[in-house]
């Protein structure tokens, strides 16, 4: 029964915050990527299957853990940028899990405090935004190609590796600390098969429009995670999670505001 709502939940929402994102540009996709999707569920479940605590504990390694979400995206970036051809695309997954492992490993060395994983993920933002900042900005302007032209086949793509994802980070979590487990709830469920399909459907440049916004996009992410670390304890698994979500679209909303009134300006 647990497993089937694990599924369930994971796939309604993918679907939905899917159906969102095709209204939208890469660069907003990109930024939609942040939304605690993989991570909320993930940290849902742990708390359900060990308790608020496991689970508070594990978002603040979860909260540095996103830096090696921003690390696979990165790795990822550097073959497309360089080998653009679909052919090359088990390379680029390659690359970008390597880099997530790689930098998951050296991250669970950190100490349980909130505020260093905080200072590591800022910095880990901030680096790789000034990183991926000279990527130039491409609109979709074609249709999918091949099987992903059907909208239906591609969302069910996309649920069926989040929900195994979800499936298999909450079931290693019961045999893990909350370090290693936190860690792995920080895995980009929704963005990496999102990275897939846009690289099939729309090529190299597109996919690189939204991996250019992710840093901006895991700000939500890292609200999530601070929201979880201090409500899990205080308002129990449920209200913990509703409220933690609200943190975060406040965030994506104030976001999407401040950039903007800078784009106004600058204009």
């Amino acid at each position: 029964m647990l497993i089937l709502a694990k599924i369930l939940v994971t796939f309604l929402t993918v679907i939905l915050l899917a159906k969102v994102a095709e209204r939208l540009s890469p660069r907003h996709a990109g930024l939609l990527a942040g939304f605690p999707l993989g991570t909320a569920i993930a940290l849902y479940f742990f708390g359900w299957q060990q308790g608020e605590l496991f689970a508070a504990q594990s978002a603040v390694y979860t909260l540095s853990g996103l830096a090696a979400a921003i690390c696979l995206a990165w790795g990822y970036q550097q073959v497309i940028q360089r080998k653009p051809e679909l052919s090359f695309l088990p390379i680029a997954i390659v690359a970008g899990l390597s880099c997530f492992l790689a930098a998951a490993s050296l991250l669970q060395l950190l100490p349980q405090h909130k505020g260093l994983n905080f200072v590591v993920v800022l910095a880990a933002i901030l680096l790789f935004r000034t990183l991926f900042k000279p990527i130039k900005e491409t609109q979709i302007q074609q249709t999918p190609r091949g099987i992903w032209a059907n909208k239906w086949l591609t969302l069910l793509f996309r649920a069926t590796i989040a929900s195994a994802s979800i499936l298999l980070i909450t079931g290693l979590a019961e045999l893990l600390e909350p370090e290693p487990a936190g860690l792995l709830a920080a895995f980009p469920v929704s963005f990496f098969p999102l990275m897939l399909i846009l690289h099939i459907s729309y090529g190299a440049n597109v996919l690189s429009t939204s991996i250019k916004h992710y840093p901006d996009g895991i700000g939500a992410l890292v609200v999530y995670c601070l929201a979880v670390s201090s409500l899990y304890p205080l308002l129990g698994l449920h209200w913990g999670t509703a409220t933690s979500l609200l943190c975060s679209v406040a965030y994506l909303l104030l976001y999407g505001q401040l950039r903007a009134r800078l784009q106004k300006t600058d204009t």
